[in-house]
C-alpha cells in the first residue's frame, strides 16, 4: 500500500461473499476488507481514504466487485470548492444554526434522533434496527480521530454529522438529521460546515466517500464542484462544465492497492 507521501505499509485483505448491493437494486456486490487485527492508525486510515477505502466503525472497505466499478471515492478540494448560488442560499437561511464539535461520545439524545432519521430517511432498512450496541460500533468506535459536530437552533439538536479529523483532510463519515427540518437541507448544509471547517483548520480535502450514478442517495455528492474523484487509481477533479463518470474503471480492468 503507497500513497502520495510514498509512505508504504503491508496489510492483509480480505475479500466478502456477494451480497444484496445496498446502492443498486437487482445488483450483487462484495467489498475487500483490511485484517481486523491490522493495526490502522489515523495516519494509515488517511493513506487508505486516499486509495478509495472508507470505513464503517472500525471495519476497513472499499467495493471490490467482478462485473460493477459504479461506487467512485469523491473528494472535495476545500481552496478549490465555490459554493454555487443554491448551497450560498442554504447557508443564509441557516445563518442562525450553530455547528459545534464534540468527542465521538455516545448520548440517548443522538441515538433517539437517529433512530427518527431511519425510519422517515430508509423505512425497513437493516440499519432502522440498531439498537444502542450497533449504533456505537457503527457510529461512536473508530480509528482513534472522529468527532461529532452538533447543528443546533437555539437548544434544539436538528443534526449530527461524524467525521474523522487527519493530519491533511478530514472525512464526512455519516450526518442524520431531524426529518422535521428537512426543508433546511441539513444534509448539504452539514457538508457545507464541513468544508468550511476544515478550510479553517488548514485541511486540503473533504472526502466524502463513494458516489453512484444510479443510486438517489449518493447523487447529492454530483452538487459539490470542483469535484475530484478516483478513477482508475487517479484523482481528477471535475467542474460543473463536465459530466461525472459513471464507472470507476473500464470493466475487466484490474485494481491496484
Amino acid at each position: 500500500m503507497s500513497n502520495n507521501n510514498n509512505t508504504q505499509q503491508q496489510l492483509a485483505l480480505y475479500i466478502s461473499s456477494a451480497q444484496d448491493c445496498d446502492y443498486l437494486a437487482q445488483q450483487k456486490s462484495s467489498n475487500v476488507f483490511i485484517a481486523p487485527d491490522a493495526d490502522v492508525t489515523p495516519e494509515v486510515y488517511e493513506q487508505l481514504i486516499y486509495l478509495g477505502f472508507r470505513r464503517s466503525g472500525q471495519h476497513v472497505y472499499r467495493p471490490h466487485c467482478k462485473t460493477c466499478h459504479h461506487c467512485i471515492s469523491t473528494r472535495i478540494d476545500v481552496n478549490s470548492f465555490k459554493p454555487s448560488r443554491s448551497q450560498k442560499r442554504i447557508l443564509a437561511k441557516n445563518k442562525t444554526l450553530t455547528f459545534s464539535p464534540l468527542p465521538a461520545d455516545f448520548t440517548e439524545q443522538h441515538y433517539q434522533l437517529y433512530l427518527r432519521y431511519q425510519a422517515h430517511k430508509h423505512p425497513g432498512g437493516s440499519m432502522q434496527e440498531f439498537g444502542r450496541s450497533e449504533y456505537r460500533s457503527f457510529l461512536c468506535e473508530s480509528l482513534g480521530n472522529s468527532v461529532i459536530f452538533e447543528t443546533r437552533l437555539d437548544n434544539k439538536l436538528l443534526a449530527v454529522s461524524v467525521t474523522d479529523v487527519f493530519s491533511r483532510s478530514i472525512s464526512a463519515v455519516y450526518t442524520f438529521f431531524d426529518p422535521e427540518f428537512a426543508s433546511l437541507s441539513l444534509g448539504t448544509y452539514s457538508v457545507l460546515q464541513q468544508i468550511h471547517y476544515a478550510k479553517t483548520q488548514g485541511k486540503q480535502h473533504v472526502y466524502l466517500g463513494y458516489y453512484v450514478k444510479d443510486s438517489q442517495k449518493m447523487n447529492y455528492k454530483s452538487n459539490f464542484r470542483p469535484l475530484e474523484m478516483l478513477i482508475e487509481n487517479r484523482w481528477l477533479s471535475f467542474t460543473k462544465e463536465n459530466p461525472l463518470p459513471e464507472m470507476s474503471s473500464p470493466l475487466g480492468s484490474k485494481e491496484h492497492f
